[in-house]
């Protein structure tokens, strides 16, 4: 169900994978011995409250709307129009029993909504759907904060002559006086963390966002009062709040001197005014009452926002406000821009203020979101959204009416003439860690601070990030560049969008809790490590407080989007408790062990060849080899241990479904006494017979060491595997490695007779796409040649994003590094059915590229060849190679994905999900055995080509693409990488193991030894080639 965009929390975004655990323990988190005592409810006091038509007041609509003789009358024009009124007070939640809607006039069926603080738009649980036939419709909505506003909605075709009249809302809650919340005062205060001297230091800024209505929940700025320094208010100074969010399609005007001159300027309450700080002021001066009873333990403001193309009311940018009329020339708006400016400075820093509001901002966030890819963000972005929205998606009518980027350059002009010294001034955007948009960022940056009378102190990373795809080596990598060409960097907006399981209902609380928490710390402890070593992070500031109140839990498209699911992206849940992520960062010894994500290679005749992980404890250090057939798992363990005892052993534990519950294993023990010896230890091949094992089938599996009766293992630091699964690590089955013969073919889309020498390796990943597909490989010094197949009854190309469109994409990674970020070597090359080519990655270009596409009768074949740009390829040699397809309808919508390797969707940001390929100089034949595929289920696994923001997005998790403008609700846009792998540094090497080659890799790694993570017990580590 399409839901319209409403407003955010300053919703200005999004995006884990091989995590290096550190300060692991047994230890129980906080959180789980928390919980709220209530009074005896058996007795219930039950309060209706009758909220007539007049009393409620019009927050948003793009319906037709009017209060006449006191009802609200309701035309709905097209599907989806809807009203938005907010309440005349805030209700909690946790009293609502029902919300009735007393209508009358209806034509057509309505939709029912209710709105909690920080909802852009109601999630499903709150919304009622296509209801006819009554006067009066009941919906009994849920969660936890306050309930802010109720709407109407439908989803009637366009055209229906749909109406409705509201008379009134009623209101039925429970009062039954329950015992007050109270927050956990005994625990350290989160910003002592984020500010100590081995951290950001004292100077850092320690920040939370904030909403006018929560500065009215006690409980909740006990929390706000404790934890942190800083607050950055969430809607209410945007522009739209401070123009009093006059919504229509125009505004009265009056003439005021500006500059010496008259300017014509908006009128937005009844008083007069030109901008109404009201709600602003509010937030402001309980701030300020905060600081003046508590001088040791100030808090202080980031402004936010002043130009932002979204949440800015179009009438803004037309003649007389009008937006009926013609836009205004750029000189009008110069003067309009420099105007709005100086206003909201002069009312906190100007004579009026008299030095009250001094030293209380720290900064301010004078433009957001200003790029899209590599460049800046035009009034084009979305073909499908109209300027002539009151608040807009993705297009920028500051750049229609520039055409530039002058009204950057301008609003950092006049920001730095009308702000006190004190104050800094940045830039803040969402997907900061794609590698592509990373460059327009910096080039925003280098623009504005070559400009002649501005001021550009530091950059604002939202730091919208996802526990499916953050990478902390990438994040690492963008705030280097970005601190050194802003001076210093901050995290301004941080939250975690939960992962696809999660969403799904497949993953628990506790498992999320926990993902979420290594995201959070590995997230700290990069950094920490930046700032030790000269990158200037100058703080975090989370965007919320509490769990229920996070945008996340509302549908957006704006800033980066939110898809509306189940979500637990913050420091302290609904019952004001720290979750694992406020431990992260003050003492990870609390947390639960992390899940580690593994992957188990297809074994290809005798050779053991794949990922090889290891573990140690003081006393042991192990490694192992997993690989799978037909017949089960094969691992090959070796154990560093030079005392020999009768109880040294391995066992190997599997659960086949990865229930990650109580089981009963399978488990294959060897004793010391009969693997074979090596020189220090000794490595046991362990057979675990399984059937019907295929291709992006998971299993749960751990590896056991017992070195005399001293136990050490791999993922289950708690030792429960004779009974429970719960901490397995979870095992995903994938290709082994192709072999590719040497040969040159002619690039014609015809399959020469050398395609004969090859190997069709066939795409079995299947995420919702309708097509099959097989490619050949081949390769000379100058190239690597593709010849894909594909089988695909609809082709279309009618998207406006690349990614959307049928079309194969080769993924390349030269030097096989597998990384969590793309490396210089790394590409990503798309052609579409048509021969129409796009790129991602730093050499990834025309010229490195010849194509020919063919048409056929059931889809269509590319045959490409891709220069060598990094190596000079011989005999032996493995590189990185991936395949996707990317599936349209006749809609042009892309519906799934179907790939060789990686289940995850990942390919865009990162190698270390692509399969490899061997380079030989003879023929290779088809192996006649290939195995079957297990499609991931879409309920565990983003969907493709849904839920993405219609921007100018080139990527999204599950996509392939290049995350050029910010990430939809499917991804925080980061240039992330795979889901958290626990205890295990990101250092990762090639095995290619045959009984020789394993005590070879086995020796390497004895003497390499395996590096400490932080604090833990035990030690992780995976190599790979």
């Amino acid at each position: 169900m399409k839901r319209k965009k409403l407003l955010k929390q300053g919703a200005c975004i999004a995006v884990c994978s091989t995590m290096l655990a550190t300060g692991v323990t047994q230890l129980i988190p906080a959180y789980q011995a928390q919980s709220l005592v209530f009074a005896d409810e058996v007795q219930q006091n039950i309060k209706k409250t009758t909220y007539t038509a007049d009393k409620l007041t019009v927050d948003w609509g793009n319906a037709g709307y009017e209060l006449t003789d006191g009802v609200w009358k309701v035309t709905f024009n097209n599907q989806y129009d809807q009203v938005k009124w907010r309440l005349p007070e805030t209700v909690d939640m946790s009293t609502v029993k029902s919300v009735t809607f007393n209508v009358k006039d209806q034509k057509g069926s309505v939709s029912l909504k209710v709105y909690k603080n920080g909802d852009e738009d109601a999630d499903g649980t709150n919304t009622k759907y296509e209801l006819t036939g009554a006067d009066e419709y009941s919906i009994s909505p849920t969660g936890e904060g306050d309930m802010v506003a109720v709407g109407l909605m439908t989803t009637d075709n366009a055209g229906s002559g749909s109406a409705i009249s509201l008379v009134s809302v009623t209101v039925e809650t429970d009062t039954t006086p329950k015992t007050p919340p109270e927050i956990e005062q005994n625990i350290e205060d989160w910003k002592k963390s984020v500010t100590s001297s081995d951290a950001l230091g004292k100077d850092a800024i320690a920040g939370t966002g904030i909403m006018l209505d929560e500065i009215k929940d006690n409980t909740l700025m006990d929390l706000v009062e404790k934890h942190f320094n800083a607050v950055t208010f969430g809607n209410e100074l945007k522009p739209d709040a401070l123009f009093n969010y006059q919504l229509e399609k125009s505004v009265k005007t009056k003439t005021v001197q500006f500059d010496g001159q008259d300017l014509e300027v908006p009128m937005v309450n009844d008083a007069g005014d030109s901008l109404d700080f009201s709600r602003a002021d509010a937030m402001v001066d309980k701030i300020f009452e905060w600081n003046a009873a508590h001088p040791d333990r100030k808090i202080r403001i980031r402004g936010h926002v002043l130009v932002w193309h979204s949440q800015t009311p179009e009438w803004f940018f037309h003649e007389n406000y009008d937006i009926s009329k013609p836009y205004v020339d750029k000189e009008t708006m110069n003067r309009r821009l420099e105007w709005y400016i100086s206003s909201v400075f002069d009312h906190y820093f100007g004579e009026a203020a008299n030095k009250k509001y001094d030293g209380l901002f720290y900064g301010w966030d004078v433009v957001n979101e200003a790029v899209i890819g590599n460049t800046y963000r035009t009034d084009t972005v979305s073909p499908a959204e109209s300027l002539d929205e009151i608040r807009h998606g993705n297009n920028s009518s500051w750049w229609h009416v520039y055409k530039s980027n002058e009204f950057i350059i301008n609003a950092f002009k006049y920001a730095n003439k009308y702000a006190p010294s004190d104050v800094e001034l940045y830039y803040n955007d969402f997907g900061e860690t794609d590698n592509i948009k990373s460059e327009g960022i910096i080039k925003l940056i280098s623009d504005v601070k070559s400009a002649q009378g501005t001021r550009l102190d530091a950059f604002g990373m939202q730091a919208h990030y996802s526990v499916d795809s953050f990478s902390a080596a990438q994040f690492k990598t963008v705030a280097k560049k970005y601190a050194e060409a802003a001076g210093k960097v901050q995290l301004t907006e941080l939250d975690f969008q939960a992962s696809a399981a999660y969403k799904s209902g497949a993953a628990s609380k506790e498992s999320e809790y926990t993902k979420m928490a290594y995201c959070h710390k590995q997230l700290f402890d990069a950094a920490k490590d930046l700032k030790k070593n000269g990158t200037n992070v100058a703080g975090i500031t989370v965007w919320g407080v509490i769990e229920p109140n996070s945008w996340l839990h509302s549908q957006s498209n704006v800033g980066g989007g939110a898809d509306g699911s189940k979500q637990c992206p913050l420091l302290f849940d609904g019952k004001y408790k720290a979750k694992p992520a406020y431990w992260a960062y003050v003492d990870a010894t609390k947390l639960e062990p992390l899940i580690q994500d593994i992957v188990v290679a297809e074994q290809k005749g005798d050779t053991m060849s794949g990922t090889e992980y290891s573990f140690s404890d003081d006393d042991t250090q192990a490694a192992f080899i997993p690989t799978w057939d037909k017949d089960g798992l094969n691992v090959l363990v070796s154990v560093k241990d030079a005392t020999i005892n009768d109880t040294d052993e391995v066992t190997v534990y599997v659960d086949e479904t990865n229930s990650a519950g109580d089981v009963t294993p399978v488990k294959k023990t060897v004793k010391r006494s009969e693997a074979q010896a090596v020189d220090g230890g000794y490595r046991a091949t362990i057979k675990v017979p399984m059937t019907d094992l295929k291709v992006a089938k998971t299993i749960g599996m751990d590896v056991k060491v017992m070195n005399n009766d001293k136990a050490v293992s791999f993922n289950d630091l708690k030792e429960m595997q004779e009974t429970s699964s719960k901490y397995y690590a979870k095992a995903t089955l994938k290709p082994g490695i192709e072999k590719a013969t040497k040969a040159t073919v002619k690039i014609d889309g015809e399959a020469d007779s050398e395609w004969d020498k090859a190997v069709a390796i066939p795409l079995t990943i299947n995420l919702g796409a309708k097509v099959t597909a097989d490619a050949k490989v081949l390769w000379d010094d100058e190239n690597l040649y593709v010849y894909a197949t594909v089988k695909d009854p609809v082709l279309n190309k009618d998207g406006g994003e690349a990614y959307q469109q049928d079309s194969l994409e080769v993924f390349i990674d030269e030097n096989n590094a597998k990384t969590e970020s793309y490396d210089d070597d790394d590409k990503q090359y798309r052609i579409n059915y048509e021969n129409e080519h796009s790129f991602n990655g730093k050499k990834c270009l025309e010229e490195n590229v010849q194509s020919a596409a063919k048409v056929t009768g059931d889809g269509y074949v590319i045959e490409a060849a891709f220069k060598w740009t990094d190596i000079k390829p011989k005999k032996g040699d493995r590189i990185g190679l991936e395949f996707q397809i990317n599936d349209a309808d006749n809609s042009g919508a892309r519906i799934g994905t179907l790939s060789w390797n990686d289940e995850t969707g990942m390919g865009w940001s990162k190698s270390s999900v692509y399969g490899t390929i061997e380079l030989t100089a003879e023929e290779v034949s088809d192996d006649n055995s290939k195995p079957g595929t297990d499609d991931p289920s879409t309920d565990n696994t983003e969907k493709p080509g849904t839920n993405n923001p219609s921007t100018g997005n080139t990527g999204k998790p599950g996509t392939g693409k290049p995350a050029i403008n910010k990430p939809s609700a499917d991804k925080p846009a980061t240039g992330s990488t795979n889901k958290p792998l626990a205890n295990k540094p990101a250092a990762k090497k090639a095995a290619n193991t045959s009984d020789q080659s394993a005590t070879a890799a086995f020796i390497v790694l004895f003497l390499a030894g395996v590096s400490m993570a932080g604090a833990s017990r035990l030690r992780r580590s995976r190599k790979q080639s």
